[in-house]
């Protein structure tokens, strides 16, 4: 298979084991919506104020003969930063006390997310950020319409003005998805960049797993 192929099939890969998490399903059927929503919105708050910078550390690792890549990266880490005021004003709107948000601790689920991706930008093959950006944003591109429209569904009144986070980035993710698809393959990678982005996103869903399981765990709880 081409880079392409293996690289659409791992991740659709990953997004049929998302789909079977508890955090989906539950959500799919309309059970427990607005706390695991409330709760995914705590962890997005944490992990966009912990990882909306982790890029540029890639770019500058990089060949300086990859300028065009490097500048992308540089304007993608740019337009991901102050996201996570999308989702305090989220949970705001949802009930949500803004000053205990504040001053939360960061979640398990999001230090080893964080731990992650931080890891691989700054000890691995720098273009394995693109491994971990092309999950995330093939993720919200495949889930975010679906689980959107439930959680829309379930929440009442004025609550469901709650999802300018989710929102935007379904509508952000497709571009970006889009950018750095033409971007990846319009450059020459060596087998081992190829390899080693791929291998990224395999790891990037197992972890992922692990942070929605938290989530879930604590909606439940």
């Amino acid at each position: 298979m081409s880079f392409e192929e293996r690289l659409d099939t791992e991740l659709e890969k990953g997004i049929q084991k998302l789909l079977k998490t508890k955090f989906y399903l539950q959500i799919s059927k309309n059970e427990n919506v607005e706390k695991l929503y409330t709760e995914y919105l705590k962890y997005a708050y944490h992990y966009v104020i912990n990882t909306s910078s982790f890029t540029p550390l890639a770019a500058r690792r990089m060949d300086p003969k990859h300028l065009r890549v490097r500048k992308w990266l540089l304007e993608h880490s740019s337009d991901e930063m102050g996201h996570e005021l999308m989702a305090l004003k989220d949970l705001e709107r949802l009930g949500e006390d803004k000053q205990q948000i504040l001053s939360s601790s960061v979640p398990v689920g999001v230090k080893a997310w964080t731990s992650f991706f931080y890891y691989k930008v700054t000890q691995e093959n720098p273009f394995t950020a693109f491994g971990v950006l092309y999950f995330l944003e093939g993720m919200a591109q495949k889930l975010a319409p679906s689980l959107l429209q439930n959680i829309i569904k379930d929440l009442p009144g004025e609550k469901k003005k709650a999802i300018t986070f989710f929102k935007e980035h379904g509508e952000l993710d497709a571009d970006h998805m889009q950018e750095q698809r033409d971007l990846l393959l319009s450059l020459k990678l060596t087998d081992q960049e190829e390899v080693s982005i791929i291998e990224t996103v395999r790891e990037a869903v197992e972890i992922k797993i692990f942070m929605i399981d938290q989530i879930t765990k604590t909606a439940n709880s």
